[in-house]
């Protein structure tokens, strides 16, 4: 590829106002549509391939936490591995393990081999998403931050809106054996996407700054990442045991529920970015956790498609907002080089909250004799989440007078002529 491409796929960081929509960005976004595809596709159809093989409810949830760990190990490694292996082979990597684990699900039948199969999915996974994600803010401007990851938040969440529906219909019109092959083709889908992106690095840290260590979260994102954290414990609730309630109370309409998400998140996407770039992160992500509390209350009572259609719509609009407005929050806060750290914090938070919720609330789920608990559970974090956001980013940091925008039109940018000459 020629080096005037690779111009288009970086943000180089100064003030002279870079559009949003570069060429990187775009390919940014197609990329990510086809990584959390090929994960989401899988959440709520292959608890139900398990338990259709005689796993209790509470071997799922330590199944689906061989995820978590390796993805959290190869996020902690991301930071050194990027120094040493350029980025896209990387992701690469990433990729092709991911795709070859999806394939194998079909032949793991046992608690060993499953978790194998769970284990190595969660290293392609985790390596790839990390990197990707840090390689993405490289191409929004610093001023359009909330915007740009919210519009590539738009493919990532959309996939976890489409993604479940899509899963539960390849297994319902064909077989297990489709859809996992079906998975499989979006990592390879994928990979085949990277080849014709060029092969950009990611800004390295100053000479006179220290190789970054092995941090699990990072303490320049420790609010945001404890924020991902109570986010990932709701989102297994919904995404684990959901289909799996709703088969147990004998109503048929996951599928319904994750479709009109997708109405909430697009709804979302189109003024939530602008919103927090401008009056900042308080007047967007309040909201989203107060929405996201409304959605879990209302799932143990949505016995009838409408009420259903309801709590579907508060979940999507508080999915379709929190995840990008925490990681602008985040991104905007510390310097290029620290943000492949922080994507793994803040991931490493995420996959730990979606392993914590798994595994107690599994266990609560067989103690009780029920899934209807998985969500009063769900609903208990959604409060903790409201206490902690308030407290942290009200009380212990209030908000501070926003300054008067300057002119965005800058002297370099006048037409000749056109200067103002002193008098």
């Amino acid at each position: 590829m020629k080096e005037n491409t690779k111009k288009d796929y970086y943000y180089v960081e100064d003030e002279s106002g870079q559009k949003l929509w570069s060429a990187g960005f775009r390919a940014f976004i197609f990329l990510n549509v086809f990584v959390f595809l090929g994960f989401d596709v899988l959440l709520p159809t292959l608890t139900v391939y398990l338990e259709e093989h005689g796993h209790s409810r509470d071997a799922i949830g330590r199944i689906f936490s061989f995820f978590t760990v390796a993805a959290i190990i190869m996020r902690m490694l991301a930071p050194r591995l990027v120094l040493i292996i350029k980025p896209f082979t990387l992701v690469r990597i990433g990729l092709l393990i991911s795709g070859a684990a999806v394939f194998y699900y079909y032949f793991a039948h046992t608690a060993p081999t499953a978790s194998v199969a769970r284990f190595f999915h969660g290293m392609g996974f985790g390596i790839a998403s990390t990197v990707l994600t840090a390689l993405s803010a490289q191409t929004i401007p610093a001023n359009k931050m909330a915007q740009g990851m919210g519009f590539l938040g738009l493919g990532t969440i959309l996939t976890l809106a489409v993604g479940p529906s899509l899963g539960i219909w390849l297994r319902d019109t064909f077989n297990y054996l489709v859809m996992f092959l079906v998975v499989s083709g979006f990592y390879v889908a994928a990979f085949l996407w990277t080849l014709r992106m060029p092969n950009i690095d990611l800004p390295a840290p100053p000479p006179d700054k220290p190789k970054p260590k092995l941090v699990f979260l990072s303490r320049f994102a420790f609010a945001p990442s404890l924020m991902m954290f109570m986010v990932g414990v709701s989102i297994s609730a919904i995404t684990i045991y959901l289909a799996l309630y709703f088969k147990e109370i004998n109503f048929n309409r996951t599928g319904h529920f994750f479709a009109m998400a997708t109405i909430g998140i697009l709804i979302s996407r189109i003024w939530a970015g602008q919103i927090q770039d401008r009056f900042g992160h308080r007047m967007v992500i309040l909201p989203a956790i107060l929405s996201m509390t409304t959605g879990v209350f209302l799932i143990p009572y949505a016995q009838s498609t409408s009420l259903l259609l309801v709590a579907a719509i508060f979940w999507g609009l508080s999915t379709g907002t929190i995840f990008p407005s925490v990681q602008a929050l985040a991104f905007s806060s510390v310097s290029p080089h620290q943000r492949t750290a922080t994507a793994s914090s803040l991931f490493n938070a995420f996959d730990v909250g979606i392993g914590f919720g798994s595994i107690i609330l599994g266990i609560i789920c067989e103690y009780k004799g029920t899934y209807l608990v998985a969500f009063k559970g769900a609903l208990i974090n959604c409060l903790a989440f409201i206490c902690f956001y308030f407290l942290y980013y009200f009380i212990l940091h209030p908000p501070k007078a926003r300054p008067k925008p300057k002119n965005p039109i800058r002297k370099s940018q006048l037409l000749p002529g056109t200067e103002k000459k002193p008098v």
